[in-house]
């Protein structure tokens, strides 16, 4: 199967005739055809005669091939309704319309024939639409880049597009990058989460990907007909593997505060038999910069490739096995981007029985595919540059510009943070606006920002007025989140820390007096204002609150209400 593209001659050179010759010089590198047309007086024409020059246009076109036209040739609409009726007719399967000037058509309605109209601008589009071509799909993309690889991206979405989905020729094939994803979606929103990352992905190669999307049956229809149409655009393919949940659970903790879908990952190397390499993502990332790059890097000897883990460095958590020196500290990587080489994790033994046997011994471990991975395979992995993984919190303290040839990993932002949005984090935007989702999944996501918003400032709002004549009590961890409300909130005279059950933190922190939760049992209500952690002695510190009698919003405040994101607060 080929693909075709149109050219224009015997017309004075102009801005819209250099544009068709270099869309079509772009489109010879990717290895499309060129249909020449020349201008000429068309209407001198007999029948026998247009006929003899759409035979010798269309010479060189076979059945199953594309065709891509850019408009106008300069000929008039009847000649190009006429070259459409003859593609078609010699079974050419889709073409595909570029429309760069619709002002010389008055009526644009013969053209219906295409599959696909594509326009440079929102008012080219809007144009073309009045003038007949509505019932045409049309999608807007930019030709005049100065960027060549851009040009090709936007050729190959144009002529490539949705049915290429279901291409089987492209499924375990080493012509493509095999990326993979774990999609567990209980409120029908993370599906999205994943169409973005796979159009960061798509948006910034040239390469042809397959996607494997690992999933249960919280996968539903709409969602996973975007996902297909996400990727088909793009001319690449996808792949679904229903997975049992069943399969993963037990009775380890982190059933509790992890998704199911963290372990999805742990059943591919089984899955995925034809396949000796494969790149694992998380749905909280975004590509800029091509994932071939990735892809080409020889792991063939090393377990898997991935970034070292930069919570690890500033020592925020430390696995009991790292501590006990049975994984290096150093190596620990994270595994939200992995290039995994499947037949040396295969040697090793099957990736879910070797993780659960790891849970079973090691009942703590608080990041359990993460750990486990690490525990197998810390010690046979390639440490990766630090680009391919970078974290958006700590990347936001340094760089609030987008980079070149970085992967931004939103680990543990579920949404974009309002409170001081950066570039990159718009660009997040703009991408998840991309997708096949539209606006549709952007909407929320704006919406549970703002509603964030509003609940932080009525809570200060609200804990401003009911800290006059009061003291204050603070009631938590020591930590990050904790430092944050003492510089907000600063202590005065009489106040004092509650630390949790089963800690201590000697006698003072800032200047305060430390003393447990029964101090605050010997308090008279109405003198004192409490700022909570909600996460402590098994989250029931606010139940404890509640049994003496205080009332949120008015006796206490939940900390992470009173931050923002990135400062330890709730994200919705």
């Amino acid at each position: 199967m080929k693909t075709h593209i149109t050219n224009v001659y015997g017309m004075n050179r102009n801005s819209l005739v250099s544009l068709q010759h270099r869309v079509a010089d772009v489109a010879r590198k990717l290895g499309f055809f060129e249909l020449g047309i020349y201008r000429y007086p068309v209407e001198t024409d007999s029948d026998a005669e247009l006929q003899k020059r759409l035979d010798g246009i269309c010479a060189a076109v076979e059945p199953g091939d594309k065709a891509v036209l850019q408009l106008p040739t300069g000929n008039g609409i009847e000649f190009e309704f006429k070259l459409i009726s003859k593609l078609r007719g010699m079974g050419v399967e889709k073409i595909v319309l570029i429309v760069h000037d619709p002002d010389t058509y008055e009526d644009m309605s013969l053209l219906r024939g295409a599959e696909r109209m594509i326009y440079t601008t929102e008012r080219i589009g809007n144009d073309i639409a009045k003038k007949g071509l509505y019932a045409v799909r049309k999608f807007r993309m930019s030709f005049d880049s100065e960027d060549d690889s851009l040009v090709m991206r936007n050729l190959l979405k144009a002529t490539d597009f949705y049915e290429c989905a279901f291409d089987e020729k492209g499924l375990d094939s080493d012509e493509c990058i095999q990326v993979a994803f774990g999609l567990y979606d209980k409120t029908g929103k993370y599906t999205l989460l994943v169409g973005t990352v796979i159009q960061s992905v798509l948006e910034n190669t040239l390469s042809k990907v397959c996607f494997h999307i690992f999933h249960d049956d919280t996968l539903n229809r709409t969602n996973k007909e975007k996902l297909i149409q996400t990727v088909g655009e793009f001319g690449s393919y996808i792949q679904f593997h229903e997975v049992n949940p069943a399969d993963f659970y037990g009775n380890h903790r982190w059933v509790k505060y992890y998704t199911i879908g963290c372990m999805f990952r742990l059943i591919m190397p089984r899955v995925l038999k034809n396949l000796n390499r494969l790149i694992y993502l998380d749905a909280d990332l975004l590509f800029n910069r091509d994932i071939k790059d990735l892809w080409d890097i020889d792991i063939s000897g090393y377990s898997l490739a991935a970034v070292k883990d930069v919570i690890f460095d500033n020592g925020i958590i430390m696995p009991k096995f790292v501590e006990e020196g049975i994984v290096s500290k150093d190596r620990y990587f994270n595994s939200g981007v992995l290039l995994m080489n499947l037949d040396a994790i295969r040697k090793k033994g099957d990736l879910l029985d070797l993780s659960i046997e790891f849970l079973e011994n090691n009942p703590d471990s608080a990041l359990p595919d993460q750990d486990a991975l690490n525990y197998y395979f810390n010690d046979t992995a390639l440490l990766l540059d630090k680009n391919w993984n970078v974290f958006s919190q700590y990347e936001k303290g340094n760089c609030k510009n987008v980079r070149e040839n970085v992967v931004y990993h939103f680990m543990g932002q579920p949404y974009i943070d309002y409170f001081s949005t950066v570039d990159f984090e718009k660009m997040y935007f703009k991408t998840k606006a991309s997708t096949a989702w539209d606006y549709d999944g952007l909407e929320d996501e704006i919406y549970i920002g703002y509603r964030s918003l509003s609940d932080k400032i009525d809570n200060l709002q609200k804990m401003i007025k009911a800290m006059c004549n009061r003291k204050k009590i603070y009631y938590g961890f020591y930590d990050a989140q904790m430092r944050k409300i003492l510089e907000i909130v600063k202590p005065q005279e009489g106040d004092y820390f509650v630390y949790p059950e089963g800690y201590s933190y000697g006698t003072k922190i800032e200047g305060m007096d430390c003393f447990s939760f029964e101090k605050i049992e010997q308090e008279e209500r109405g003198t004192f204002v409490v700022i909570v952690a909600p996460i402590l002695e098994d989250e029931n510190s606010i139940e404890k609150l509640e049994s003496l009698g205080l009332e949120n919003q008015k006796d206490f405040f939940v900390s992470p209400r009173l931050l923002a994101g990135p400062q330890g607060g709730f994200w919705a």
